[in-house]
């Protein structure tokens, strides 16, 4: 079933930028969503924030410096029964993902620990698994883009520093396959892989910051293409929460570069429920 959020854009907070700091936060604009979202729209909503569980979690079994992420769904008292041992063979369950159970279950059953550098990566592969199997157009559509840009840059990497990276490559498909063997320059994928010109010539970028904001406006650019028909649906949202997710990153990074993709993140927000002229034609 669709459900459309009409509403939405009118119950939203005022957003204010400050110097270096955003009013209007991934963390907030998750908790205004628990009110008016439906359950399982909100389950999806929750997907896009696991990455700061992981981080959560390895900085309490590695023995990191205790630096909690509030942006993980999981509280600190969740994540240190899920960590410590004894209180994980005692739980009568966890409410987690499948796969970060069964990550923290070997973890702690296996002799020779994981290094850290391998147990985010093996977290890192389950986790865009585990986003394929939604069912949602909208996430696979998102993880095929990000696998394909994530494996395309590291396989250029391990040419350029002559590095084996084939266990850095995530998936097991065709493309993933040509880009663990092939040496020629665009793998074979020329057909295959969207913007992979695109893609190599990002890596050919000198600057690691420049090369980074080029990025991240690709990604921009896919998301509005790939939810533009979404014009009030649950996808519509998650693309604003990935995209608050780059806006807050920029912020760290280059406070100026920030402001500027967070007026353009609002200026995205208003134009995206004017409807396009195909709807208008189309519908009247």
């Amino acid at each position: 079933m669709v459900r459309n959020y009409y509403y939405l854009v009118a119950g939203l907070p005022d957003l204010i930028m400050e110097d270096r700091k955003l009013a209007f936060s991934s963390v907030s604009f998750r908790e205004m969503l628990q009110h008016d979202v439906h359950p399982q729209d909100l389950k999806l909503v929750s997907l896009f924030y696991l990455p700061f569980d992981h981080l959560n979690i390895l900085s309490s079994l590695y023995d990191e410096e205790p630096v909690f992420d509030e942006r993980g769904n999981f509280s600190t008292e969740e994540i240190e029964e899920l960590t410590d041992k004894k209180s994980f063979e005692t739980a009568e369950g966890f409410n987690l993902p499948d796969y970060i159970v069964k990550f923290v279950e070997e973890f702690f059953n296996d002799e020779e620990k994981p290094s850290r550098v391998s147990a985010e990566r093996r977290l890192t592969k389950e986790y865009y698994n585990h986003l394929q199997n939604t069912g949602n157009n909208f996430l696979n559509d998102y993880v095929r883009y990000e696998l394909n840009m994530r494996n395309v840059l590291t396989a250029l990497n391990g040419r350029k520093f002559d590095m084996d990276v084939t266990a850095d490559i995530i998936g097991d498909s065709d493309i993933e396959h040509a880009l663990r063997k092939s040496r020629t320059r665009d793998f074979g994928l020329a057909n295959d892989v969207d913007n992979l010109e695109a893609i190599i010539q990002l890596h050919e970028i000198p600057n690691l910051l420049d090369r980074e904001l080029k990025m991240d406006t690709m990604r921009w650019h896919f998301l509005d293409e790939a939810t533009f028909f979404n014009y009030f649906t649950i996808e519509k949202i998650l693309a604003f929460v990935i995209k608050v997710f780059i806006v807050e990153r920029w912020l760290s990074l280059d406070a100026e570069k920030g402001k500027e993709l967070f007026k353009q993140l609002i200026k995205d927000l208003e134009n995206s429920y004017e409807f396009p002229e195909e709807f208008i034609l189309s519908h009247g």
